[in-house]
């Protein structure tokens, strides 16, 4: 991709426009603390980018647990960690936003840039508006809508739709190795916001900071010469 030929920018929730997944982690953890399974900084690391089944069976197999439950319990046991974390998203205010994410997000609107919001999570529209962020991402992906969650691509192509651009035509912003998966296999050019490396990443960022059209710009064209 050159940089003239990008024609909108696609971003993942959690950990890209704000540090909400340390939300997700603290209901986990208490949820593994219920169920008398020490929290490890191991789940802490792989957890992020997974979806809530995703997690549950992630924690009961770090203690050897994965075959406990059947499917009635299991639900009630993700419904549980997402009202804890409705919780957390009720006091989410705009200084929740990542540093330099108001000032890119300003950039690319003045640009004419259009953008979508690519998050698999139910609990989106809230947390967008709890950060103040609905004036940049108006249309959010029905989560209800998906067939399938991250590393699918299923999310990145619905969100392209909704700008109506081809993800080939998109960038897309990740923090988690399952995120970039889903935004390479829906064919997003996809650039890695984290200290460490993800593997797939097109291009990485070690922080929001970093970002500006101009960096996005300069990454594209070394990428392509």
């Amino acid at each position: 991709m050159q940089p003239q030929d990008v024609r909108g920018f696609l971003f993942d929730l959690h950990g890209v426009l704000a540090d909400s997944w340390q939300y997700h982690l603290a209901s986990w953890q208490a949820v593994a603390q219920e169920l008398q399974i020490p929290w490890t900084d191991q789940l802490a690391t792989t957890l992020p980018g997974m979806s809530r089944a995703d997690s549950l069976q992630a924690i009961l197999a770090s203690a050897g647990r994965q075959n406990e439950f059947n499917a009635h319990q299991r639900q009630m046991l993700t419904d549980h960690e997402n009202t804890l974390y409705k919780q957390f998203v009720a006091a989410l205010t705009p200084a929740n936003r990542l540093p330099g994410i108001t000032a890119f997000l300003d950039e690319l609107v003045a640009a004419g840039y259009p953008l979508a919001l690519a998050s698999a999570s139910a609990n989106a529209p809230a947390e967008i508006k709890h950060l103040g962020l609905t004036p940049y991402f108006p249309q959010i992906v029905p989560a209800s809508s998906l067939r399938a969650s991250k590393p699918a691509p299923d999310v990145y192509l619905a969100a392209a739709g909704l700008i109506h651009q081809h993800p080939e035509d998109c960038v897309a912003f990740e923090d988690t190795v399952t995120g970039v998966r889903s935004a390479k296999a829906a064919g997003c050019f996809t650039i890695g916001i984290n200290s460490q490396k993800l593997p797939q990443a097109d291009a990485m960022f070690a922080s929001t900071r970093e970002l500006s059209i101009a960096a996005v710009q300069r990454v594209l064209g070394q990428l392509n010469v």
